[in-house]
């Protein structure tokens, strides 16, 4: 900045009120003016001086009775003046810059606030992108962190049923068989059946199978049903896929005529039951054993 841009802002610096008092000051009063001009006057004779003094007299009481009422005329408009200059102190006291350029501050502030705001609006999705990281890390953490299965633990509990009823058809073709072979074959024997042990009675919803009731072994459970027969998961391997899809079929008719007998055509068991012997019919009994024996080989597992 120059030098004259410097002066410049002090005059804009000063206060109002101090412009008015050196005003006040710079213009004089009507009193001292008479004085003085009375006293520049030349006297010409003695008289003329005692007449002037005379003169002056009389005008020096009138002028101290003007400026008596001058000077309470004044005091009043000074006490009048000084609490208009009191209420105007305040605004007074303002520099002259400050009333020059309100609009400049305004955009300023304006300016500053826009700023604040648009710099809010860039630190905010910043914050989101660091929570979604986190959240992220996070989940990977807690993947990394599971568990996973070994292959001891697998195998621990990897059976021969197991394998097969999860991974070949002709585990679905013995879960199937079992859950209705009463259709398809009797068993116990009803020759085994019939024959009631000495000292036995029958054990009632077990048939082929007895109580002792006298002698010394009262209580001891005697079966004399063909464990070879009997209808179980180890049994039913056993047997090849071909003879294994024969006796489903059998099962799949005889259920399905007991069951229109009771409930009718048309029920959503029969309907069932017409799928599944869909699904047997096309199965090829050879290529599900091959698939059964890739299993349990694969599982190293084997049917005792």
């Amino acid at each position: 900045m120059s030098s004259e841009e410097s002066s410049s802002s002090s005059e804009d610096e000063l206060p109002l009120s101090s412009l008015k008092n050196s005003k006040a000051a710079a213009s004089p009063t009507r009193s001292s003016s008479r004085r003085r001009s009375a006293a520049a006057a030349p006297t010409s004779s003695y008289k003329e001086q005692s007449d002037n003094e005379e003169s002056e007299e009389e005008a020096e009481f009138d002028d101290e009775d003007d400026n008596k009422e001058e000077e309470g005329s004044d005091d009043d408009d000074d006490d009048s003046d000084d609490e208009d200059d009191d209420d105007d102190d305040d605004e007074d006291d303002e520099p002259v810059s400050a009333l020059k350029s309100p609009k400049t501050k305004a955009k300023a502030k304006t300016k500053s606030t826009a700023a604040t705001k648009k710099k809010a609006t860039k630190a905010k999705p910043t914050t989101t992108k660091t929570k979604t990281k986190t959240k992220t890390a996070k989940k990977k953490k807690v993947k990394a962190d599971s568990p996973t299965p070994t292959s001891s633990s697998s195998s621990a509990i990897r059976t021969a049923s197991s394998e097969l009823y999860a991974k070949s058809k002709k585990g679905k073709l013995i879960s199937e068989l079992l859950r209705r072979w009463w259709y398809a074959f009797s068993w116990p024997d009803a020759s085994v059946v019939n024959k009631v042990p000495p000292n036995c009675d029958k054990f009632d919803g077990f048939p082929g199978v007895f109580v002792v009731t006298q002698g010394e072994e009262v209580g001891k459970i005697v079966d004399m049903r063909d464990q070879s027969a009997c209808p179980c998961f180890r049994n039913m391997a056993l047997k090849p896929s071909k003879e294994l899809k024969e006796l489903l079929l059998k099962a799949i008719e005889e259920q399905r005529k007991i069951l229109i007998d009771h409930a009718g055509k048309g029920t959503q068991t029969e309907q069932d039951l017409r799928l599944l012997e869909k699904w047997v019919n096309k199965l090829n009994p050879n290529t599900a054993d091959k698939e059964a024996e890739k299993v349990l080989k694969a599982a190293n597992v084997k049917v005792a």
